[in-house]
């Protein structure tokens, strides 16, 4: 039965091109860069904001998000660790969706990172240590 669904998602992987992982690897990258960095640079307008729409801990919440989303950032600009990179963001979209709403730019990284999560992110990676567990 497990067997099955490696199947089926290794013969998944092989119909995608290495060159469209990249490329949602890269999107992925560019639409989380800006509001990952723009918590530290207006970081309290980033507290009030997260205040406004009643998330607990503002403060702290601000910092953690913002963290998360610039090591998925790195981690996917230089294709180290992909899949652990889409694990970072998916707590972020969600709570994004949840609390403000789905907005076109959180539903994308949203499937991108499942996307991402199940199929990996293609050949032109420098690091994968997930594929070792995976195969």
């Amino acid at each position: 039965m497990v067997e099955r669904r490696v199947d089926s998602i290794r013969s998944l992987h092989q119909l995608a091109p290495a060159w469209v992982l990249t490329t949602l690897r890269l999107v992925l990258a560019a639409l989380v860069a800006k509001p990952a960095l723009s918590k530290f640079v207006t970081y309290s307008n980033s507290v009030a904001f997260f205040d406004a729409y009643g998330i607990p801990m503002p403060a702290v919440m601000v910092i953690v998000a913002g963290l998360l989303e610039i090591a998925a950032v790195v981690m996917l600009l230089f294709g180290i660790g992909d899949r652990i990179a889409a694990v970072l963001l998916l707590p972020v979209m969600l709570v994004a969706i949840l609390y403000v709403g789905p907005d076109w730019k959180n539903l994308i990284v949203l499937v991108g990172s499942i996307v991402i999560l199940v199929l990996g992110a293609g050949s032109y990676s420098l690091w994968q240590p997930t594929d070792l567990l995976l195969g």
